[in-house]
């Protein structure tokens, strides 16, 4: 078993990092920013840098849900659900992808999950998340389950640069920090 250093994981950051273009980043930041509900929702780890995200997204002022939690309210037409799943086979992400859908609710898929095109005349297969939306960003990690990882236990590169994916998407947001410092919890 080999030890991976802070800088090897800096390095990996740094290579996914490279791979997705400004474009992509600021595309997703309008989405956001183009709808006045946000709901995220990831398993595992995946969900807890979702969760990050929906902190400062709340702290911004927008308003901000993490789902599955008792305080979430339904979901409606025009709302926003980010969804983050690097394999993009994660059931209840998929789940809560058609429910959403079937609800009129935007979707922005984060996966790690490439989608495969053959010929013109042969269905693009993918993952059963983007079977249901396009990916809006594909980051390029190794499968967790996969023989040819990143030296870093698991999916931990793909959570890691989910952290990092969604603060670059609040730098590209209008960020006032007296309101962020308003909105800070304050029951510490």
């Amino acid at each position: 078993m080999s030890s991976t250093t802070m800088n090897d994981i800096l390095g990996q950051l740094g290579t996914v990092a490279d791979g997705l273009s400004e474009e992509t980043v600021k595309a997703c930041a309008e989405k956001i920013d183009a709808h006045s509900r946000v709901f995220v929702y990831g398993a595992g780890r995946s969900g807890l840098m979702l969760r990050a995200l929906a902190m400062r997204l709340m702290q911004m002022g927008k308003c901000a849900y993490v789902v599955g939690e008792t305080v979430t309210p339904s979901v409606e037409e025009g709302d926003l659900l980010i969804l983050a799943s690097a394999s993009g086979k994660t059931h209840s992400v998929c789940h809560y992808a058609e429910v959403a859908k079937n609800c009129g609710v935007d979707l922005m898929i984060i996966t790690a999950k490439k989608e495969q095109v053959s010929s013109a005349a042969e269905n693009v297969a993918g993952s059963p998340l983007t079977a249901i939306a396009p990916a809006d960003v594909q980051f390029s990690v190794p499968d967790k389950d996969s023989g040819t990882g990143s030296g870093q236990v698991m999916g931990s590169l793909f959570e890691q640069s989910l952290l990092l994916f969604g603060d670059s998407l609040v730098q590209h947001l209008a960020v006032d920090p007296q309101r962020m410092r308003k909105n800070h919890a304050n029951l510490e």
